[in-house]
């Protein structure tokens, strides 16, 4: 429990605070025992350069991590908005979160790439793919949640937040009362790729 509580309260905090960790042979240790032996970071930033997101990264038992998002983010529009892992693995494009505020937003951040998808999943299981984030009307959010990915997978990959909603591509298509008529080719493949989030607003390499 002291465990857990410390890990808790490390990730309310700006600054890791260190952990006792526990011993190989604490009989209270099990599959559910948390451990802080890993931690990532990024540090998001939108197009101007200035930082309104922080993510953290702290591995749990097993390959699992927790993830907690703090936004602070004045103006942006209220509501859920898109947050994904991103592969940043294709040097043509660029590294890291690279942004242009003179260019139009459709260009920003598109040095990160696509979803980070290392078992090539259709979107709403990518393996970037995460919850979204619901901004409050004064632009703070909070999100924590629990991601099955290494910390070395995604290490060197980039967290992007979208201007819009990601729909997790769950548009049931068809002719049916409660179905929706297909829209044109360009949007229903950006509901496959991306859940049709809309453009990136503010990126950070995890470190």
């Amino acid at each position: 429990m002291r465990n857990l509580l410390c890990g808790m309260v490390a990730l309310a905090l700006p600054m890791m605070m260190a952990c006792e960790q526990p011993v190989a042979n604490d009989a209270t240790a099990g599959d559910e025992a948390l451990s802080l032996a890993g931690v990532r970071t990024a540090t998001m930033k939108n197009a101007a350069g200035a930082t309104v997101a922080k993510v953290l990264f702290a591995r749990l038992s097993g390959e699992r991590a927790l993830v907690t998002v703090t936004v602070t983010f004045p103006g942006i529009r209220e509501g859920f908005h898109g947050l994904h892992i991103h592969a940043n693995d294709n040097p043509a494009n660029g590294d890291g979160c690279i942004a242009d505020p003179a260019q139009p937003a459709n260009t920003h951040f598109v040095s990160a790439d696509g979803h980070f998808n290392p078992t090539a999943e259709t979107h709403g299981n990518h393996g970037g793919d995460t919850p979204g984030v619901n901004v409050l009307a004064d632009g703070s959010a909070l999100l924590s949640y629990t991601h099955e990915l290494t910390l070395a997978a995604i290490t060197g990959r980039a967290v992007i937040l979208h201007e819009g909603m990601d729909n997790f591509g769950n548009i049931p298509l068809g002719t049916a009362a409660n179905q929706y008529t297909a829209n044109s080719p360009d949007a229903i493949t950006a509901t496959q790729n991306t859940g049709n989030a809309g453009n990136r607003i503010a990126c950070g390499v995890i470190q």
